[in-house]
């Protein structure tokens, strides 16, 4: 069966608002390649957007869930305490950013649990506001949209929205309104957070700040260091909890288990899901034990988080990392292409910003001005890449950057065919004339 016969069938089955970036239909996935129904090969930097990361069908990953699922396929944890839901919970403390002692929670996804950290930060400190930021990305249920800081497609249309979520603005370093670099601009956004803080919602209000230490959807923007380790000083200070939202930037992405790791920060709560399962749903809420034992028995739960397959599968994706050594890899394949890519900005102006941690790297295309975004060249780029048997995603507030996201095991040879790749694409897309939003 053909993409274009999957594509007739979808336009009569599917709805409308279940979008699809490419136009192909993927029939088998192994290691860093997909194939779609027409029989083409593509180089995957999407992994499914930040969950295959350790690549498709890691044959310790597919034995372990055969193994499981031949056992049983589920018992809801509310029902009996299966040993891979408690297994699962223990490798996670142990790879927890920080030396607390921590306790988990198992959902199905990122919004799950973003929607359950508000729930138990909420119940920690008895307030009830939220702050969130400017370009976030933290679901698309009632409370994560809410906190999600892009309006179309995200919110628009979808209200009202939840009470007590408030947004300051993220610390955007290459597109900062206050003239600053470095440690100034980051020193003047939380200036701005604090001033907010104090004037609009009042500091014995808030119970938690909500931030991606890597802003996702918003366009691969790492908060400055200083930033992260200034919000959480405040926080303590107000007496109001830390939510890192990890849910595509952890999982060893960045070249740490977690991108808060590179800082040396603990939060108070963590949420996680994407990579975690390796395409299997599950997410987690990792906390410190004095936040999350403040919640009584059965005031949290989810009949198929925790799902006795989907803890198999993160167990091994969890061995795969530890044994291969695939945080270092992550690191090693995020220099390679900054450094190639910084060497095309030289050249091409128009790649106004080459950012990132690990291997979540963003390039971010600008018009001649040097400040317009440019989404129509990223367009090209995309385009230009799936012609050329690759995979590649938009992202950002405004549509003019391109995310990557390379699978952390992938060979040398694999990594030069998709840096070469993209460049060639996106230099034949910057031949183009720029399309401005």
């Amino acid at each position: 069966m053909s993409n274009r016969t999957i594509a007739e069938r979808r336009q009569a089955a599917v709805a409308r608002a279940a979008a699809s970036v490419h136009p192909i239909s993927p029939t088998k996935a192994q290691g860093a390649y997909v194939w779609d129904a027409d029989g083409k090969r593509y180089l995957d930097w999407t992994v499914g957007i930040a969950v295959m990361n350790v690549g498709h069908s890691h044959p310790t990953i597919v034995a372990a869930v055969q193994r499981q699922v031949a056992e049983f396929q589920h018992l809801c944890f509310a029902v009996g305490m299966h040993e891979s839901y408690v297994a699962i919970a223990e490798r996670l403390a142990s790879i927890a950013p920080g030396s607390s002692t921590k306790r988990t929670f198992l959902v199905n996804s990122g919004a799950e649990a973003v929607e359950n950290t508000v729930k138990i930060a909420r119940v920690a400190t008895g307030r009830q506001g939220i702050v969130a930021f400017t370009h976030a990305f933290h679901g698309r249920t009632h409370m994560a949209l809410s906190l999600t800081g892009k309006a179309d497609p995200y919110k628009a249309g979808f209200a009202p929205r939840a009470a007590e979520i408030y947004r300051a603005p993220y610390p955007y370093l290459y597109r900062n309104p206050f003239g600053l670099h470095g440690e100034a601009a980051s020193e003047a956004y939380l200036a701005q957070l604090r001033d907010l803080v104090k004037t609009t919602i009042g500091e014995g209000e808030v119970a938690a700040f909500i931030i991606e230490p890597v802003a996702g959807e918003g366009g691969f923007i790492p908060a400055p260091a200083s930033f992260l380790r200034g919000l959480r000083d405040y926080a303590r200070q107000i007496g109001a909890l830390w939510i890192d939202d990890e849910v595509q930037a952890g999982m060893g992405r960045t070249g740490r288990w977690w991108a808060v790791d590179h800082h040396d920060l603990e939060p108070d709560l963590l949420a996680t899901a994407k990579a975690l399962a390796s395409g299997f749903p599950l997410g987690a809420v990792i906390g410190r034990a004095e936040v999350m034992d403040t919640v009584e028995p059965g005031m949290l739960g989810s009949t198929f988080g925790g799902n006795p397959a989907a803890c198999a599968a993160a167990l091994a994706t969890i061995d795969v990392i530890e044994d291969e050594g695939l945080l270092e890899r992550a690191r090693v394949i995020g220099m390679a292409i900054g450094e190639r890519f910084r060497a095309l900005q030289a050249r091409q102006p128009r790649l106004g910003d080459v950012r990132g941690l690990g291997a979540m790297v963003g390039l971010e295309f600008v018009a001649d001005d040097g400040r317009t975004p440019d989404p129509g060249t990223v367009q090209h780029v995309v385009e230009g890449c799936r012609e050329r048997g690759m995979l590649v995603l938009p992202t950002g507030t405004y549509g003019n950057v391109i995310r990557l996201l390379p699978p952390i095991r992938m060979s040398d040879a694999e990594l030069e065919e998709g840096l070469a790749t993209l460049e060639a694409s996106i230099d034949a897309a910057l031949v183009r004339e720029p399309i401005a939003v």
